[in-house]
């Protein structure tokens, strides 16, 4: 995949959040997402892994360019 390809994913991730948000009532009592759908606790995973995976190569970064 291209940086690029990977920046219009992004954006397209971005807007299908955005229509999420649209429902945040039917998600959010007590001002706490509380994932009772399936399908929605496993986006809530791929973001964290995705978050996390992004925080190890910025680390790494440094690393690999003075190797």
């Amino acid at each position: 995949m291209t940086v690029e390809k990977f920046i219009r994913r992004n954006k397209i991730i971005a807007e299908r959040v955005t229509q999420l948000r649209q429902h945040g009532d039917q998600m959010h009592w007590d001002g706490i997402v509380h994932p009772v759908n399936p399908q929605f606790r496993d986006v809530l995973q791929a973001q964290e892994r995705l978050l996390n995976a992004l925080e190890r190569l910025l680390e790494d970064l440094p690393m690999l360019a003075t190797a």
